[in-house]
């Protein structure tokens, strides 16, 4: 066959796309990790633990990907269904991935890292290849300074995503976009090839797209919205491509309310996990509104970056507070210029539309999220803003500037500067990332108002000075985790882990029992079960010798809970061993034994004390209880022998000292 032309140049075209788009893709990679490769040191961090670091079902690898599918996400971390946040989680996807991870590699996280990465690149690529079939009128003979090209780059660079890439927890938003994005890519390849496989790609990838994170949702409504901006094609036909995002979506609300439950479930109690608890209907809002400005100023200034936005980093408002009139008029006014010119199919229409549906979502105002805001939040969303970014810079401003070299040189030059700063903004926010340590006690200078980051970084310091040896170093650790615990508690006076925090911190600095028993009671006094506070005092006073300050402490915790057996047993012990109080003694075994009848070593003591006051008889059912719960203590077969010998039933007597012996003998 004879070569024409025009075949060689259709060759040449293929092969100059090809090997640009090979560059392009190499370029995104290479800069995805130029500036995440600081993070592949980096250990665990943050709600790292809940999914993969102390994640039950996680760390049994192939083995726990059952339980990972049929629990909600929280569940293989608290053993349990807690119900922390208002409807539930369910994003298997991902920590099936962690389990994937764990069964090759085991705890790794370095492993779990590169691959954030990894992905992260990928979406850069998806971005470019979606946006390169979308955008043909806005091709620039320059691909360098194309709008897709540009796009992808803004997006790899953002600061504002290294919450998402840093943290390995993360890899829920980076599987959900990835896949969501495909599922729009092959809606696009429908379009061009109109090949139905395409439809049954496109299901695929949003249904995993929604078992990574359940915001993908939004992209039933992106993926016919971009079809509509970007191409001619018929209203039915656009109809037709949104049935298997559809089916998708159903398939997956179907299975997550099968694993979890009813979505609509009662918002928490907590304030930690509900920040609007206290706020009025109106104050809510308008805290909302507030928020939604600081998302639109993070992303044109994306300093200073925090992982906490918990109470009360951001502050409760009033409808009439400007922070929450002007972003209000300021989203009005984004979304009624977009419905103006959507049927132009205006680019920056269409931009702003993306970035609103996929917002709407986690913004609070269409369900609770369980925080103020959050800088993950936006990962989805931010692409709008990166193509907002690229189309102004390379196709409006150059409108309105009429000196050919000026424009030349304008818009590169803003873009290098941008794309500077983005970077080392980047590569030093991804220390911050390096362990729970190191990003507690950097983010709560910066989220000072917050009770949840001082709480932590005084949890951590905690931590840091139990390991050291140096006692200057551990002193100074100690002074600061307190000096975090307090204003903790200052900002949010209720919370518990800080509370039980600051007595441990107590503990470790001076051993000042006053004020460890002081913070303790104050959450006793409104949880009375509240384990933790009974297992760190019984810790402290296994290591406390004062008999007088344990009974008075422990009378304190009786008059706040006369119905927790340790309490009682505790007394039952402190009175009849030490005080020879036997009447007290027995006040509060017996107590203790109504409480927890299966509890052997009360009735043991109780036997004793009955024996100590020469009531035999009761000494002897006590003991006969204690033998019927515990066949083997030979203790109490030589307690039962004393006390019936004491009754003058020798046989009875010879009978259990016998036992015990040959229990002796057998031991």
């Amino acid at each position: 066959m004879t070569k024409t032309k025009n075949n060689i140049n259709t060759a040449d075209s293929y092969f100059i796309i090809k090997n640009k788009n090979c560059l392009v893709y190499s370029i995104l990679f290479l800069l995805s990790f130029l500036l995440y490769a600081n993070t592949i040191n980096h250990d665990y961090a943050l709600d790292d633990a809940i999914v993969i670091a102390d994640n039950s079902f996680t760390q049994q690898g192939l083995s726990g990907v059952k339980d990972i599918l049929t629990h909600d996400s929280f569940t293989g971390f608290f053993g349990k269904d807690k119900k922390l946040v208002a409807g539930g989680r369910y994003r298997p996807l991902s920590i099936v991935s962690f389990a994937v991870e764990y069964q090759i590699f085991g705890k790794n996280p370095h492993v779990s890292h590169f691959i954030n990465i990894l992905l992260y690149a990928l979406i850069g690529i998806l971005i470019f290849g979606i946006f390169s079939r979308l955008l043909k009128k806005y091709q620039n003979k320059r691909w360098y300074l194309s709008i897709p090209f540009l796009t992808a780059l803004l997006f790899i660079a953002h600061p504002i995503h290294t919450e998402v890439v840093a943290n390995i927890k993360g890899r829920d938003e980076i599987m959900a976009l990835l896949s969501s994005l495909l599922a729009l890519f092959f809606t696009i390849k429908y379009f061009e090839k109109n090949k139905s496989r395409n439809l049954f790609y496109s299901f695929l990838s949003l249904f995993l797209a929604l078992m990574s994170k359940e915001n993908s949702i939004t992209f039933v409504l992106i993926i016919p919205l971009t079809i509509y901006f970007f191409t001619d094609n018929k209203f039915k036909k656009i109809v037709f491509s949104v049935l298997p995002l559809a089916v998708a979506s159903v398939s997956f609300l179907i299975i997550r309310h099968s694993v979890i439950g009813n979505s609509l479930s009662k918002a928490p109690t907590e304030l930690m996990n509900n920040p609007f608890l206290h706020a009025t209907f109106t104050q809510k809002y308008a805290t909302i509104f507030y928020t939604l400005g600081l998302y639109i100023k993070l992303l044109i200034f994306p300093h200073p970056l925090t992982f906490d936005y918990y109470p009360k980093q951001i502050p409760i408002i009033n409808l009439i507070d400007l922070r929450a009139i002007i972003p209000l008029v300021f989203y009005s006014v984004m979304f009624v210029y977009s419905l103006l010119k959507m049927k132009r199919k205006n680019i920056i229409a269409y931009s702003i539309l993306y970035f609103l549906i996929t917002f709407s979502i986690v913004s609070n105002i269409v369900f609770p999220v369980g925080t103020f805001m959050n800088e993950r939040f936006m990962f989805m969303s931010s692409i709008g803003f990166c193509l907002i970014m690229a189309y102004f810079l390379f196709y409006i401003i150059p409108q309105y500037i009429k000196n050919k070299k000026l424009i030349a040189i304008f818009s590169p030059l803003v873009l290098v500067v941008i794309l500077s700063l983005y970077s080392f903004k980047t590569i030093d926010r991804n220390k911050a990332w390096k362990n729970d340590f190191v990003l507690f006690t950097t983010d709560v200078k910066t989220s000072t108002n917050s009770a949840k980051s001082n709480c932590s970084a005084g949890g951590k310091l905690i931590e840091k000075a139990q390991k050291t040896t140096d006692k200057k170093v551990r002193g100074d650790y100690l002074k600061l985790a307190i000096k975090y615990l307090q204003k903790s508690i200052e900002i949010y006076p209720n919370y518990n882990d800080a509370l039980l925090l600051l007595g441990n911190a107590y503990f470790e600095y001076n051993k000042d029992y006053d004020k460890i028993i002081y913070y303790y009671k104050r959450i006793l006094n409104r949880n009375p079960n509240y384990e933790n506070v009974y297992n760190n005092i019984s810790l402290i006073f296994s290591r406390l010798d004062s008999v007088d300050y344990k009974i008075r402490v422990y009378n304190e915790l009786y008059k706040i809970n006369q119905n927790r057996y340790d309490i009682n047993y505790n007394l039952g012990l402190l009175y009849g061993r030490y005080k020879n109080d036997y009447t007290k003694a027995i006040k509060h075994f017996q107590r203790a034994v109504k409480i927890k009848p299966v509890k052997v070593e009360a009735y043991k003591d109780l036997g004793v004390v009955y024996g100590m006051m020469h009531e035999f008889e009761k000494s002897a059912q006590v003991l006969q209880k204690a033998a019927e719960l515990d066949k083997n203590d030979p203790q109490v077969l030589i307690n039962l022998g004393i006390t019936y010998r004491a009754l003058g039933d020798k046989n009875k007597a010879n009978k259990y000292f016998e036992q015990a012996k040959k229990f002796k003998k057998i031991k």
